[in-house]
């Protein structure tokens, strides 16, 4: 596992710092605009080139996240912002638009690409599909099966990143929209205000279940799977976490650098570093499998934040003028400016410690406004002292310098790091010394003098003849030195990257010209609308058998076959998607493609890139239609409508596509005595109220739909969905 890569996030420059002398060998980071967390603190054009230099003086790679979807408009302003970013030597460029990606190929031929997670890239078509397109790198879908990941490493040169730490989403990468239509801040925009998070009500035929946090996910932590995923082929591990403290960056990087280096496997040294973590941020229980088997569990309905550590217990709570005195019975101290929770029932109470009495016998006396119940568990959820112990790691490169200074000659000053050599000369040749002459210590005493610098002097070697230096010269040589170094290393890392080449080209908005067909998806055959729109089929059963009950009956209401199209998923496996080829090739009919994964189908059938694809903008329009796509359905967040493209105009959107089974989690039961009902209903702290439709292929898929159907005006073509919940 020595040779796999930790990849480390940045929201700022304390996270970066805590990634790299912890252990990282890659960081990825955001610029102010243009990324998948943009309330994250971030860097900017002015300070990017001097992270990144800092980054490589330690050799570790720097790779940007502009990873959200651009809008027509911003297209110039995205563009200098990769210029500066390219120009600054970032290694590689995270990426989710399609159209942006295409761009930068364009302008910067040997620029690296790297396909985000929010492509959704999870089988071998998609893999296939993005190496093609000139990506070095897929960011795996979380949702990516262990079989699969087999499968692309065996079948593609790309090299595989996979999340194995941090926060999981529950719906799957990219095509998550809740928060853009429910409140207008897009998770593809870098907005999203995680309403997964957030209680819901569970209704069955009308009768409440319970209330639970029944979308939040378990926190990933795969320690135990990290050599099973470096033999499948992963090549870089990634930790989520632009968002978290530096506390928390500092402390899974070095968990995970220790467990890799050393090749962990045994179980009780892993718990021994989860704990470590989870004391940090953990959302309780951690999934340590992912989705890579198929038996898995990916819900904590108890919990939807950090848990902490649990601590004490509230004795007493008295009124102490205008606050609250509350006395805890603690077997662990806590010190002012910790962060606690008090958890009695459902009385839940989070407190900043302000000032702290220390009294006998383990006990502790804090103030507060809210007042929590005596016999409430507290929960330790943030310790300033270690979290500053965490951040104050600093590490330095290690270098050994010699100092040659000899009578009526300059004297030079060499500084060695990993074989690499400078030397810096004096401006004026060394004099007898008259009296004392410069002794090692002298010399030492200056040339040491790094606080300020990346390095620590590990050895000093020197060679002189009863000589003076004034101690203001060996200061100015020593300052001269350590620059020149710095350069060299610079130097010698940019030398490997990719030879810069730089096009000109055209960033004017494309001219996009389609066939202005209005469509309908249907799940069932209902009454033709007009016997010239588009019938997307879009089956809750993906087998022959269902489709074409359904397809011979459009047929016999006259509507022509290249009218008819079939709704391919946005999530299905390798061996799912050779099953979905394997059926359409029966009916030789048009398909909607929702993933990647399925645009290799424009080589053989007419082929609409579905609501899934998010084209958000017309240059992304521009390469689908280029790769063979007759039309294209609008993203459902863009209001980016050109005169061609299809507009979703009307119905029940999949608000979130769910890997998992959220029945068995609300409900019970399992895949033998499954329980599945469409009259099960999820009801948020305003009303707003979910169902769930089901697909199946080899395995079940749901989508969370909004009861409320959606609608909006549309000129141009336009797509009816008709499809029931």
């Amino acid at each position: 596992m020595n040779k796999i890569e930790l990849l480390a996030p940045a929201g700022d420059m304390l996270s970066l710092k805590c990634a790299i002398y912890n252990g990282a060998d890659a960081v990825y980071l955001g610029m102010s605009d243009f990324n998948a967390r943009i309330k994250a603190d971030n860097f900017t054009k002015e300070n990017i080139a001097e992270v990144v230099r800092f980054a490589h003086l330690y050799n570790v790679q720097v790779y940007l996240a502009a990873n959200t979807l651009i809008k027509d408009s911003e297209v110039n302003d995205f563009m200098q912002m990769i210029e500066v970013a390219y120009n600054a030597n970032i290694d590689a460029f995270i990426l989710q638009d399609l159209g942006m990606a295409m761009l930068i190929k364009r302008k910067y031929p040997n620029a690296v690409l790297h396909a985000s997670t929010q492509m959704g890239i999870h089988n071998l078509q998609g893999a296939k599909m993005l190496q093609e397109l000139g990506f070095s790198r897929v960011v795996l879908a979380r949702e990516t099966k262990l079989q699969d990941i087999i499968e692309i490493k065996k079948n593609t040169d790309l090299e595989i990143e996979y999340f194995v730490q941090g926060a999981l989403c529950v719906a799957f990468s990219g095509n998550c929209y809740i928060s853009a239509l429910n409140n207008g801040n897009s998770g593809n925009r870098g907005r999203c205000l995680q309403l997964c998070r957030l209680p819901y009500k569970a209704y069955k035929d009308g009768k409440l279940l319970g209330e639970k946090y029944y979308l939040s996910c378990k926190d990933l932590c795969l320690m135990t799977q990290l050599k099973t995923l470096a033999e499948a082929g992963v090549t870089s591990f990634k930790i989520e976490g632009r968002l978290k403290r530096a506390s928390y960056v500092a402390q899974v990087v070095s968990s995970y650098r220790r467990v890799i280096d050393r090749e962990i496997t045994d179980r009780l040294l892993i718990n021994a570093e989860q704990k470590k973590i989870q004391e940090i941020y953990s959302r309780g229980e951690f999934n340590e499998n992912a989705y890579l088997y198929d038996n898995f569990n990916i819900i904590n309905s108890k919990i939807s934040n950090h848990e902490g550590k649990k601590i004490g217990k509230v004795l007493k709570v008295e009124r102490f003028k205008d606050i609250n005195k509350i006395t805890l019975f603690l077997n662990e101290s806590i010190a002012t400016n910790d962060a606690i929770r008090l958890v009695k029932d459902k009385n839940i109470t989070s407190i900043g410690v302000g000032n702290v009495n220390v009294l006998d016998n383990n006990m502790y006396e804090i103030f507060s406004t809210t007042r929590p119940e005596v016999g409430a568990v507290v929960y330790l959820l943030k310790s300033t002292e270690k979290e500053d112990k965490l951040t104050a790691k600093i590490k330095k490169l290690p270098v050994v310098m010699h100092m040659c200074a000899k009578c009526g000659k300059k004297a030079n000053l060499s500084i060695s790091y990993n074989n690499r050599t400078v030397m810096v000369e004096s401006d004026d040749v060394v004099l007898q010394a008259k009296t004392k002459p410069i002794s090692y210590d002298d010399i030492y005493k200056q040339v040491s003098k790094l606080s300020e610098t990346r390095f620590v002097l590990t050895a000093l070697t020197i060679d002189t003849d009863n000589v003076f230096i004034p101690v203001s010269v060996v200061n100015d040589m020593r300052r001269k030195a350590v620059a020149l170094l710095e350069d060299a290393i610079i130097e010698e890392y940019n030398n490997n990257m990719p030879e810069k080449i730089e096009n000109k080209i055209n960033l004017l908005v494309p001219k996009i010209a389609t066939n202005n067909t209005n469509s309908v998806i249907i799940d069932r055959v209902m009454s033709v609308v007009n016997k010239d729109c588009n019938y997307i089929i879009s089956p809750t059963e993906y087998s022959y058998n269902y489709i074409a009950d359904v397809y011979n009956r459009i047929l016999r209401k006259g509507v022509k076959k290249d009218r008819i199209f079939i709704n391919l998923p946005v999530v299905a496996t390798t061996h799912e998607i050779s099953k979905l080829e394997e059926i359409i090739g029966k009916f030789g009919c048009g398909v909607v493609v929702n993933n990647y994964g399925q645009l290799y189908l424009a080589k053989q059938y007419c082929v609409i890139a579905g609501l899934g694809m998010n084209v958000y903008n017309s240059y992304a329009a521009e390469v689908l239609l280029d790769l063979g796509v007759t039309d294209f359905v609008h993203s459902i967040e863009s209001d980016n409508f050109t005169k061609s493209g299809i507009i979703y105009s009307s119905g029940h959107i999949p608000l979130m596509t769910l890997c998992h089974c959220p029945i068995r989690e609300i409900i019970g039961g399992d895949c033998g005595q499954c329980k599945f009902s469409d009259k099960l209903v999820l009801e948020d702290g305003k009303g707003n109220r979910y169902r769930l439709r089901r697909y199946r292929i080899d395995h079940c898929y749901f989508e969370l739909l909004s009861e409320n159907k959606y609608s909006r005006n549309a000129n141009g073509s336009k797509m009816l969905d008709l499809r029931e919940i």
